[in-house]
């Protein structure tokens, strides 16, 4: 397996391809996979046709999307490109599949484009990349159809944009993919290890949600959703807390063991609140909060668990939540430093601020609980050679 990262922070649309593909050439990849913040939202074709021109051949694919900046070896920006060249000579074989109307229907058009990507390998996966609009998408209902045909630890995230909440895309060989989820599919041979963590800690009293439809929650414990908030955190929500406000959604009570679920929307009519994956009703909540030191030794404690397996990391995807980087208030290069401190700082390494995480938690004795969809968390993958 050969990995390069790459990255470029010029505005014009065809030159930043230009000068991602021009750095990919002499690599051959098989592979881009490619983060890009949303300001080319009206240039990625111009950025595809200047990808390709450099490359000099379209025979390679281009899977990725929009975030909140970018991460690099050598770069974390608000604005840019990353992208990183995957070759590994014609061991791996690789599919890709796309379904539109994820918000319509999230479950089920992520179970269906798995499937389809499944179909298309036509032998047995052991690695996946998901993504899906992170504005429309059901985070909850894209991580359980996917979990319903694969049956190994998938990774990915939701694509984003600038903190607006009005836009997002995937991007697809020269496609932008609007209210859609899309799977890259890898068949055994690339070695991988995998963890998350959030750093959050729950504060205040235990809720139960007592109305929710979709990802919008009505009422919890007897108050609208707003309400209960207030009371536990002392103050009145403003729009300021969208996307950092968090709840800490229990997967089981008795173990403590708990999922992030974000803001991205409040009602201040009907004093409800919308996040990016729906909570079920009768689940189990609490109000969380983290601060600067907690975020950061969640990132060390995350990456050093992976180190301590003795895995040997000839690369690195990371998909951590924009809300860590507004609470940070930075670009989010902390999170990549305190990564990049514990797996050397040459290794080839890209990824983005998300508007939400899919991974699944590493066990202390080496094996994983399944994928989650997560939000105000860090998600890293390390790709071996």
């Amino acid at each position: 397996m050969y990995y390069k990262s790459v990255s470029t922070t010029l505005t014009d649309p065809y030159r930043a391809g230009c000068e991602i593909g021009e750095s990919l050439k002499d690599t051959l990849p098989e592979v881009i996979l490619l983060f890009a913040s949303i300001i080319f939202e009206d240039g990625f074709g111009a950025f595809f046709e200047g990808l390709y021109d450099s490359l000099e051949s379209k025979d390679v694919i281009v899977f990725g999307g929009t975030g909140d900046g970018v991460y690099e070896t050598s770069l974390t920006a608000h604005y840019g490109v990353c992208a990183l060249g995957i070759s590994s000579n014609g061991h791996i074989r690789w599919s890709v599949a796309t379904e539109p109307s994820v918000g319509s229907d999230s479950y089920n058009r992520a179970k269906r484009c798995a499937n389809t990507a499944l179909e298309q390998l036509g032998e047995n996966a052991e690695w996946a990349f998901v993504l899906a609009d992170g504005l429309t998408a059901d985070g909850t209902g894209v991580v359980a159809g996917v979990s319903e045909i694969l049956s190994f630890p998938f990774i990915g995230g939701m694509t984003g944009d600038d903190r607006k909440f009005t836009r997002s895309r995937i991007l697809y060989n020269n496609r932008e993919i609007e209210d859609g989820v899309a799977i890259l599919l890898a068949t055994s041979g690339m070695p991988f290890i995998t963890n998350s963590a959030s750093g959050f800690v729950p504060i205040g009293t235990q809720g139960i949600v007592e109305d929710s439809q979709g990802k919008t929650i009505q009422r919890i414990s007897g108050q609208t959703s707003l309400a209960f908030i207030k009371e536990q955190v002392g103050k009145s929500i403003a729009e300021a807390d969208l996307g950092i406000l968090a709840l800490a959604t229990y997967v089981d009570v008795t173990s403590e063991r708990f999922i992030m679920r974000a803001s991205f929307r409040f009602d201040m009519l009907t004093g409800a609140i919308t996040t990016f994956g729906s909570i079920p009703t009768g689940a189990t909540i609490r109000v969380s909060g983290a601060g600067r030191e907690q975020l950061l030794h969640a990132v060390k404690n995350c990456v050093e668990s992976v180190m301590l397996t003795g895995f040997i990391p000839a690369a690195a995807i990371i998909t951590s939540c924009a809300g860590r980087k507004w609470e940070l208030d930075s670009c989010g290069e902390e999170e990549v430093q305190a990564i990049q401190d514990a797996i050397g700082h040459n290794i080839p390494l890209i990824g983005f601020p998300s508007f939400g995480e899919i991974g699944p938690f590493l066990k202390e004795d080496g094996t994983y609980t399944e994928s989650f969809f997560h939000n105000a968390t860090i998600a890293i993958c390390l790709l071996g050679a």
